[in-house]
């Protein structure tokens, strides 16, 4: 018997007895058919002349009418040099080749050429590769299928090859099989876009493409995405009378799958006059790749049906799809057909079986399918191994080792990879550590994928010392074992050392990747390292990995967290692109910052653009809801988290009842709250939390009595909420009374936010001695938020003494805080000494520490409008600034301005004009405009409340009968028939007994 392992068109193969050669003479259609196959063919007895016979296929009837005609002629000077080849002379024999070949003196035939792209291949040699094909560009040599594959194998051996060629279109000019060798060589290396500019430059000459040619192009456009360009392919083959060719369907169907274009993939499909395998893998793959395993199941139902047995790869394909829980029952109909088919023996697709059960997390189904194996090798174990690593299942990991020990079977690398990834805990410490030995008693830890998940363990484990020791003795540090340590460097905040290990791995020869940066940017966002990140921003760009969008998403996000959102603003234009995740990095850097309007304009031109948020995006939204007070809005995405599901997520829910609360729509958070089948202790706190701002104690410790009654034990957060509704009452005694009780019944140890909140109400009630007591004894440090409180109180009480010692200990700990220049300078201005507060003013601007911006903001009909003060840059300014001057001569005609009032207080040169153009007045006067009657005005003040304001708004509420609530950075004023819900806390005019 005789085999050759392809279909030979014009081809010869040798046996012991004779040369023979098959001449394939039948219509262009069945060149779909010459295709690599294993052609069996009995030669005794064969006759020298030419006959006819009929030969199997790969066990299937091939098409009748080839012709098998004998051939004794080969030429004399190929057989000595086939026979010196034999005897390994063949730089002796292609070297006689290459100097004809050179000069154009012989005409090579097929075994010449395979000669010489053997010496190609060996020597590296691109000139000889690009003589050789301009010789069979120019030669009427033979084409057969094996000299082709050669030819593509010679293109991938060669990295230059491609390049060497100057001008391809000169190369091959209209000999169509060299215009198919470089083209498929170009697919072969990944290079679609020179496949499409090869196809172009093909129909420019009006050279005629062959099916390989086409379907190479298909499939480029495929990896490209360019669906114009394949339709234009698809047409040209019908024209050229290959839309009958099965290969060229196939590549048609797979190319418009890839687009999502089932339909017309269906189309084509059913309008093929035959089926064949080809086409039905071709459309059964397109549906797996895109997702739709229900379609490629039933697809491969039917291509049964028709008695087309598939290819064990469909089945591999098909399990390597189903991997997660929602795809297992179709797993499960995909299990009954692989046992139907006679394939659960075949070991790759039995342990893709085992491997599809574990990422479903049916882990179960994985033992029954294990113990059901016939036999297991060690891919099989390792498969079951991680299924339940994975898991967690950690005592079974060990068991299952065992069994696998006791059945003989060699552990390798991924068996220990799964092993320790089981004791990455510092529980499981101990035994990772008896691993180890057990590792090196085998002698496999110098390997260094096992070296590196031994390092990964230790350092999981928090064992710094012992992750160095590893590292120090691995034989050979790849870029993994250097990323690895550069991030438990980071994890520990040692950032210097990790700077040294990012210099050590390149003087080692190692170059960084961009998993080398990420732990970098994350460690700088984290701790707001500015300096540090810029300096690795640049590092990264030098590198040009700021262009990987997991780099993007994080710069974005170390930018926005240390303020600099200009920074990150600009790197989010230029993402070449965007997902999700770069959109929301951006919101987060303005909810962090206050910006919440600037976050929702972001929300709404990610919605314009009909990019799906995801569960983080409606949490920042929702944020800068809350952030600016935009109730409506607020109730527009709530809508919008139900329809996409994620409305009983705990942290969507706190974030829900938190918006509400802080808008002052107690009955909106209310309603979240009860809908809620699960609360946690944020939960509570958030409602909490909304009763305390709006000055409602009683209702507040309700509340927290009736959490614990439902079994949610309160944490720090719950009593700051508690503790912050005493302040906002002045309930000296309660807050001292529930401090006492966190610490000593609940033993929850006070944070610095705890000591703040007394000492604001300390303050507020006129306790400066007691304040600065609790200030100075606390066992914190650097508490500027403290003694700003203090400061702040000290404007209400007229207190300079205080005031100047909180300013000298503010400064003496950060000599560039604008807000204690700010607020000293009121308390200034309240006792009269308006020199010393201008001197102050003088000085802030000589430092150039400029004040926060003031902002207010209103919604109204579902769009936000941001005031500042005397702004004139909104469209209704004229009528804004006119109804106020009305606002203002009401209240002098009715003597409101000296119900309560501050005139004494205020600087002359204000005096004249009470209602000052500041931003909540304006946003308030606007409200009174647009917002109707029947319902509140809500205002959002990114910082306190000034007094001016505070009193202008209550008299505005009695003028005008109408309910305002303004949300600052304290508290939400509800101000109705001119009172205020806070009961005038820090606004009281008291006199100055303690001034001096």
């Amino acid at each position: 018997m005789a085999a050759v392992s392809y279909v030979p068109y014009g081809c010869s193969f040798t046996d012991s007895y004779r040369q023979w050669e098959i001449n394939l003479k039948k219509r262009r259609v069945y060149d779909a058919y010459l295709m690599p196959v294993t052609i069996t063919i009995a030669t005794t007895g064969f006759k020298s002349d030419a006959g006819m016979l009929t030969v199997r296929c790969n066990g299937d009837r091939f098409p009748a009418g080839f012709q098998i005609s004998s051939s004794h002629d080969l030429a004399s000077n190929a057989t000595e040099r086939r026979e010196e080849s034999e005897n390994g002379k063949l730089n002796e024999a292609s070297d006689v080749m290459e100097g004809s070949l050179e000069q154009d003196t012989i005409a090579c035939i097929h075994d010449d050429l395979m000669l010489l792209i053997q010496r190609c291949m060996e020597e590296k040699n691109s000139g000889l590769g690009v003589q050789l094909l301009k010789h069979i560009a120019r030669s009427e040599v033979e084409k057969d299928p094996l000299l082709r594959k050669q030819l593509i194998i010679m293109f991938n051996s060669l990295d230059d090859l491609l390049e060497a060629i100057k001008d391809v279109s000169q190369l091959c000019k209209e000999n169509v099989f060299s215009w198919d060798v470089i083209i498929c060589s170009s697919l072969k290396l990944g290079q679609s876009e020179k496949v499409l500019e090869l196809y172009h430059t093909m129909k420019e000459l009006a050279v005629e493409p062959n099916y390989n040619i086409l379907v190479a192009v298909l499939k480029a456009c495929g990896n490209l995405g360019s669906k114009d360009m394949a339709m234009t392919a698809h047409m040209h083959a019908v024209q050229l009378g290959y839309d009958s060719d099965v290969f060229v369907n196939a590549a048609i169907i797979d190319t418009y799958c890839k687009f999502g274009l089932f339909n017309d993939a269906r189309i084509i499909f059913n309008s093929m006059w035959e089926q064949q395998d080809v086409s039905w893998n071709a459309l059964i793959i397109g549906y797996c790749h895109k997702g739709c395993l229900q379609d490629s199941l039933h697809s491969l139902q039917n291509m049964q049906k028709e008695g087309f047995c598939p290819a064990r790869s469909i089945f591999w394909t098909l399990l390597s799809s189903c991997t997660n829980s929602t795809a297992l029952e179709l797993g499960k109909q995909l299990h009954a057909n692989i046992i139907g088919s006679g394939f659960e023996n075949d070991m790759r697709i039995y342990n893709g079986l085992i491997n599809f059960y574990g990422k479903c997390d049916a882990i179960d189904d994985a033992c029954v399918t294990f113990n059901r194996g016939q036999m297991q090798d060690v891919v099989t174990w390792n498969v079951l191994l991680t299924a339940h690593s994975q898991k967690g299942y950690f005592e079974e990991v060990f068991a299952i080792f065992q069994a696998m020990q006791n059945d003989d079977c060699q552990p390798d690398g991924i068996t220990f990879g799964s092993l320790l990834t089981a004791y990455c805990n510092a529980e499981d410490l101990e035994k990772g550590k008896q691993l180890h030995s057990y590792i090196l008693a085998l002698g496999v830890g110098t390997h260094s994928f096992v070296g590196n998940n031994l390092l990964n363990m230790y350092i999981k484990c928090g064992t710094l010392q012992d992750a160095q020791t590893i590292f120090d003795s691995l034989p050979e540090q790849d870029v993994s074992s250097w990323n690895m340590m550069i991030k438990a460097y980071l994890e520990h905040e040692l950032i210097e050392k990790a700077l040294a290990a990012l210099d050590g791995m390149q003087m080692c020869g190692i170059q960084p990747d961009h998993i080398t940066f990420l732990p970098f940017v994350k460690v700088c966002s984290n701790i707001l390292a500015l300096e540090h990140g810029q300096h690795i921003h640049a590092s990264i760009v030098k590198r040009g990995f700021d262009t990987q969008l997991a780099i993007i998403n994080s710069l974005i996000n170390m930018y926005g967290k240390c303020g600099k959102l200009e920074e990150a603003h600009l790197l989010f234009d230029k993402a070449p692109e965007k997902d999700i995740l770069t959109w929301n990095a951006l919101m987060t850097g303005y909810v962090s910052e206050g910006q919440g309007l600037a976050a929702l304009r972001l929300y709404l031109q990610l919605e314009h653009a009909g990019i799906k948020p995801d569960k983080g995006t409606y949490f920042r939204a929702i944020r800068a809801c809350t952030a600016v007070s935009a109730l409506g809005l607020g109730k527009r995405i709530h809508e919008a988290v139900k329809e996409a599901g994620f409305s009983t997520e705990m942290s969507i829910i706190n974030a829900l009842v938190d918006m509400y609360a802080k808008c002052g729509s107690l009955k909106d958070a209310h309603r979240v709250f009860q809908e809620s089948s699960n609360k946690d202790v944020v939960t509570w706190s958030s409602l909490i939390s909304g009763y305390a701002e709006q000055s409602d104690y009683d209702t507040a410790v309700e509340l927290f009595q009736e959490m614990q009654e439902e079994g949610v034990k309160p944490d720090g957060i719950a009593f700051l909420s508690l503790l912050a509704a005493c302040a906002h009452k002045g309930l000296v005694i309660k807050g001292l009374f529930w401090l006492r009780q966190m610490r000593d019944h609940y033993e929850i140890t006070e944070e610095l936010q705890h000591y703040d909140c007394i000492v604001d109400l300390l303050g507020c009630r006129g306790l400066f001695d007691e304040a600065e007591d609790l200030l100075e004894t606390i066992p914190f440090q650097y508490n500027v938020v403290g003694w700003l409180s203090l400061l702040g109180s000290c404007k209400t009480y007229t207190n300079l003494k205080v005031a100047k010692r909180c300013f000298d200990i503010i400064n003496g700990v950060d000599t560039d805080h604008t807000t204690s220049y700010v607020l000293l300078s009121s308390v200034y201005t309240k006792a009269g000494m308006y020199r010393e507060a201008e001197e102050l003013e003088i000085s802030r601007r000589d430092k150039e520490l400029w004040k926060k911006t003031g902002q207010a903001y209103i919604e109204v009909d579902n769009h936000i409008h941001c005031f500042s003060a005397d702004d004139e840059t909104h469209p209704q300014t004229a009528g804004i600034h006119s109804k106020l001057e009305l606002l203002n001569l009401q209240a002098k005609q009715q003597g409101l301005l000296n119900d309560g009032v501050y005139l004494d207080t205020i600087p002359p040169v204000v005096q004249q004009d009470l209602f000052c153009r500041h931003s909540e007045k304006l946003a308030t006067v606007f409200g009174l405009m647009t917002v109707p009657r029947d319902a509140p005005i809500r205002v959002a003040k990114n910082l306190r409340i000034c007094t001016d304001c505070h009193q202008a708004i209550k008299i505005i509420s009695k003028i005008e009968h109408r309910d305002i609530l303004v949300k600052d950075i304290d508290c939400i004023h509800i101000f109705s028939n001119g009172s205020c819900s806070c009961g005038d806390r820090h606004y009281q005019s008291n006199s100055c007994t303690n001034a001096h």
